[in-house]
């Protein structure tokens, strides 16, 4: 029969330094760079290469790729 009150007890190495996983970079950038480049893309062609019109679409493509950007970055950290 084991005498389980009379055996050592198991001795683990402690480790002093437990590594931690590096930050992953943000897709908000490239999203919004994709989402730009595809609004003036867009809006060239719709507004006939009206200033007013690019300058829209760019910031319509900011603000749908930041959105983008963010949503990829929770999808991923999953």
């Amino acid at each position: 029969m084991p005498q389980s009150k009379k055996r050592k007890s198991q001795k683990h190495e402690h480790i002093d330094y437990i590594p931690h996983a590096k930050e992953k970079k943000s897709t908000v950038p490239l999203a919004i760079t994709v989402c730009v480049v595809l609004a003036l893309g867009i809006a060239w062609f719709a507004a006939g290469g009206s200033i007013i019109g690019l300058v829209a679409g760019a910031v319509a493509g900011a603000i749908v790729g930041y959105f983008a950007g963010k949503e990829m970055d929770k999808a991923f950290n999953k």
